[in-house]
């Protein structure tokens, strides 16, 4: 509100001035008469409930299942007899937990393990190795006290995985909270958008482009990867990326489509990003990223380092779940690459390979500059301009979008 007051000042606005500031007063008596109630100070807090789940190393999203009851606390537990052969006389079970879990059980548990629960599995063996001692004072009961203070009991699972997934609730809300690029967020930069079609938008970059054209095509909501999203959403970026195709073409440019999955854990948005370039240097595109792709990462790699999606598509040549990189030339398909090491690898990677094409300054990738406002609006009328005539989000009809 202060910085309100003197915007208005400075342009000269005494009346909108005087009345900033009587809201500004009225907004002071209001909050020390709110601070002065010991009733309104103490006020019963709004609980939030919300379906813990659990992301697997794939990125699918599941319920944490809470099946099991809550042991007591203190007291001797008896344990249950369970009967391991049928009538015939054949053995049925070996455990007391073998009919606990159905095969689909057992495959939804191994795709949820992430390497922190291996890295757990693999301490708890070690402790177990290193219990078993010759040592005179070691007994067999001392033996048996340590091994049923390590094991976890039904409810000391349950409640492990209910910690895991709160904590993961907690991670992926302050992130959404803060990604910019969700169109429901109002940290969105909402006049850098061009068109804005059912689940996708096109937008510029906020900063400075990495040449005349440089634009994005982003989900409206969170979606990590193009492997990731669903198929209507991704028929929309295709429809857009023909539109920027036929339209570059126009202007006789060739265009480069980037996208970059990294750290799926952080949670970040998917953008894919389209590079016009000169034609004479879309014809040596493929031969430059080609290469650096293959000089690129670890060097002894385990998946196969250049994956050629001109035949086929990305979503069928990459696992659910892996970071990868990917190029595409126009509408003739691309390059696609697993990141063995995300470290190794940078973001900017793409990026960086154009820029040497073209010969820019390596700030242009490297840490862009954020370009202000005015230049924000050149650059919008300007490629509004030239997607006018290839805008197909003016044909959608509002009215039957619920």
């Amino acid at each position: 509100m202060g910085a309100k007051i003197v915007k208005a000042e400075l342009m000269g606005n005494e009346e909108q001035a005087a009345k900033l500031r009587q809201e500004l007063k009225q907004m002071r008596q209001d909050k020390q008469a709110q601070d002065a109630n010991p009733a309104t100070r103490a006020g019963p807090r709004e609980e939030e409930v919300v379906v813990l789940t659990r992301t697997d190393k794939s990125g699918n999203t599941r319920p944490v299942q809470m099946n099991e009851a809550a042991e007591p606390k203190g007291g001797r537990r008896k344990k249950k007899k369970v009967a391991t052969h049928g009538a015939s006389g054949d053995r049925e079970r070996y455990f007391a937990d073998d009919d606990r879990f159905s095969l689909q059980d057992m495959v939804r548990m191994e795709r949820m393990n992430t390497a922190e629960d291996y890295d757990a599995m693999f301490s708890r063996l070690a402790s177990k190795g290193a219990s078993k001692t010759d040592s005179d004072n070691f007994t067999l009961d001392d033996h048996f006290v340590t091994a049923a203070a390590t094991k976890l009991t039904p409810a000391q699972a349950e409640e492990r995985e209910r910690h895991k997934a709160i904590a993961e609730h907690k991670r992926l809300s302050e992130q959404l909270s803060k990604c910019r690029f969700c169109f429901e967020n109002t940290d969105l930069k909402k006049h850098l958008i061009i068109a804005i079609g059912i689940q996708t938008y096109l937008a510029l970059p906020l900063h400075q482009s990495l040449t005349d054209g440089h634009c994005l095509i982003v989900p409206m909501q969170h979606s990590l990867a193009t492997t990731l999203i669903d198929e209507d959403v991704h028929d929309e970026i295709k429809i857009f990326k023909k539109g920027l195709t036929k339209m570059f073409e126009e202007m006789d440019r060739d265009v480069v489509f980037l996208e970059t999955c990294r750290s799926l854990k952080r949670q970040n948005h998917m953008i894919v990003e389209c590079v016009p370039i000169p034609k004479e240097d879309g014809d040596m595109a493929p031969i430059y990223f080609k290469k650096a792709i293959m000089e690129a990462d670890v060097e002894w790699a385990q998946n196969k380092r250049l994956i050629d999606t001109r035949d086929k598509t990305l979503r069928s040549s990459i696992p659910r779940g892996l970071p990868f990189f990917h190029v595409e030339f126009g509408l003739d398909g691309g390059f696609a690459h697993i990141i063995e090491d995300e470290e190794l690898f940078p973001q900017y990677f793409g990026k960086e390979i154009i820029g040497g094409m073209l010969d820019l300054d390596p700030y242009r990738w490297r840490k862009p500059r954020t370009e202000s406002f005015q230049e924000h609006k050149t650059k919008v009328l300007q490629f509004a301009e030239w997607w006018k005539p290839y805008d197909w989000t003016q044909r959608i009809d509002r009215s039957k979008k619920s």
